[in-house]
């Protein structure tokens, strides 16, 4: 018998295969209720188990397992929220994440394609793309998603720009549920905002807009992006999040839309993830990447390079960036440009 001499560690890479099963774990406890039964109090295996009408014994593990993943504290034989999951899985909080967590676990249907796509190449369907936003429950539900740190980060710049008192009218452009739009207008009572999107999403759009009670400030335009459909004009604020990746390597032809429909020293602000510079981590930015190319689309993520160079070519100048940083919901660029020319 042949012993290899190990020269590395194998308990590494048997955790990043172990931690592969962490998603349906925290799924399943999201479908169970447990987050939410346990945002009414403490409660032993005996108790969470009799609440949730699960077994007591693999309760009781499927608790520690949470424990272990800190999203649960124990102390004696009770178990309580850790504060993450207090504020992200319990329902009933603001900052909700339930949603796009399942969404999440969809997208990454894909991966199941790889070996496939990696040797034939992704299959778009973007008739079946757009169907899936069509729902009021799934955009309200990406709505949300923003709350866990995207929307407070991104107001907070845009807030903080010399130009914000001022400015009289925003175009959210593919804005689909407008959450950014109605933060910014809270914060500036003189700012009307604009929705622009797909057709059949910008119904949806209107709908949210009046539900969350903003339908006398926010109007919502149909345009295809892609086309030579008008996005409106006179805006003096123009705001792109995750959208822009779509005209990679060509970035001027959506820059120019934008500066035509803008007035004079008006701003546009891009909320965008940027990876690292070697293109190689961290890794839930690569993961997103990966599934976004396995799904046909050619990045996810945009440097600030490239959008200078593109802005700068298209007539706009004047920079204020917050950089993509650790820590953040997103690993997201966060840039503002003036309209030069």
């Amino acid at each position: 018998m042949n012993i290899p001499q190990i020269k590395t560690r194998f308990q590494p890479l048997s955790d990043m295969l172990h931690q592969g099963y962490v998603p349906n774990v925290i799924n399943t406890a999201m479908e169970l209720g447990l987050f939410d039964a346990l945002a009414e109090g403490a409660m032993d295996a005996h108790s969470l188990a009799a609440k949730l009408g699960t077994i007591e014994n693999i309760t009781e593990t499927f608790a520690n397992t949470l424990v272990a993943l800190k999203l649960l504290e124990k102390s004696g034989d009770d178990y309580s929220l850790a504060p993450m999951a207090a504020e992200f899985l319990v329902k009933s909080s603001p900052a909700y994440q339930g949603g796009m967590i399942a969404m999440g676990l969809n997208f990454g249907q894909v991966m199941s394609q790889m070996s496939q796509i990696l040797k034939s190449g992704p299959a778009r369907s973007p008739e079946a793309e757009a169907d899936m936003w069509l729902n009021i429950e799934v955009m309200k539900g990406m709505g949300l998603g923003v709350m866990g740190g995207s929307i407070q980060e991104v107001t907070e710049f845009i807030t903080s720009l010399p130009e914000f008192p001022n400015l009289k009218r925003m175009c959210d452009l593919a804005g689909s549920h407008g959450f950014y739009t109605m933060a910014l207008l809270d914060k500036n009572p003189m700012l009307q905002g604009t929705i622009c999107d797909q057709p059949k999403v910008a119904e949806v759009a209107k709908d949210i807009v009046a539900e969350m009670g903003y339908a006398d400030r926010i109007d919502t335009i149909s345009a295809d992006l892609e086309t030579n459909d008008p996005i409106g004009d006179g805006y003096d604020l123009v705001f792109a999040s995750h959208i822009l990746y779509i005209w990679k390597g060509h970035l001027e032809d959506i820059f120019e839309k934008i500066n035509k429909a803008m007035v004079p020293g008006g701003v546009f602000v891009s909320n965008h993830l940027s990876m690292a510079g070697d293109e190689c981590g961290p890794v839930s930015e690569m993961i997103v990447e990966l599934m976004t190319q396995l799904g046909g689309y050619l990045t996810h993520h945009l440097s600030e390079g490239e959008l200078r160079k593109a802005l700068e070519a298209s007539g706009f100048g004047d920079f204020t960036v917050r950089p993509a940083e650790e820590g953040r919901q997103y690993r997201s660029l966060i840039l503002a440009a003036r309209k030069l020319r």
